[in-house]
């Protein structure tokens, strides 16, 4: 089973977390034994379950990523970007650090939308990264490659440029599209240059069943 961190913005998020999760362990006893299991004495350190906040995940990874944003509009209703150390100077690089501990993906928990994030007036960028990854997760999560495109190419005007519309077809060379019609011969549908940057994959070969996913990718040297 794929091992398993979360990330939490600051220690009484961290502390509503692990209360719920003591709080599961002893009301379901399924679920204390697979955790028992996974946090047991003889397993590495870094196989083991984790609750940490932003200030100490530094260098801690783990297949699967929950990253907790733990915010929500106060009584009078507004939504206000008040997420601690990320709004201080140098706090886009705790965000940097919390979203890329995850070796295969990063399940984001969050309760409102992140177009509601009022982020304009704040000082710091920490907390407008955070606004532009939270609409990141949400394109990704809808499947919006187009979307997506355009946020990263926000983030990177010098070098993330919109991936070709799904219906274009592109080769880098006559081999690749030698490669892909043999592919697509076998009954797989096939996206080329595959990426946002400068580098691309030539070819990837798109799941048969979960739209959106892929299972393989091809380079053509």
């Amino acid at each position: 089973p794929p091992t398993v961190g979360v990330v939490t913005f600051n220690e009484p998020q961290l502390q509503q977390v692990q209360d719920a999760i003591d709080a599961r362990r002893s009301s379901d006893a399924d679920f204390d034994a697979l955790y028992s299991a996974a946090d047991a004495a003889d397993r590495l350190l870094d196989d083991r379950p984790f609750v940490k906040n932003l200030e100490n995940v530094q260098g801690d990874e783990r297949d699967v990523i929950v990253f907790s944003v733990g915010y929500a509009p106060a009584g009078d209703g507004r939504l206000r970007a008040h997420f601690g150390s990320l709004n201080l100077e140098g706090g886009e690089n705790r965000l940097n650090v919390a979203v890329t501990r995850a070796r295969e993906k990063v399940v984001l928990v969050a309760s409102f939308d992140p177009n509601d994030l009022p982020v304009e007036g704040t000082a710091n960028p920490g907390p407008k990264r955070l606004k532009d990854y939270l609409l990141y997760a949400q394109a990704v999560s809808g499947l919006d490659k187009d979307r997506v495109a355009r946020i990263l190419a926000k983030l990177d005007p010098g070098g993330m440029e919109a991936p070709p519309h799904p219906s274009s077809v592109l080769f880098g060379s006559p081999l690749e599209a030698q490669v892909a019609a043999a592919l697509e011969g076998l009954g797989y549908a096939v996206d080329t240059q595959v990426g946002f940057s400068g580098y691309r994959i030539d070819l990837a070969v798109l799941h048969p069943r979960r739209k959106g996913e892929y299972v393989l990718g091809i380079e053509c040297d």
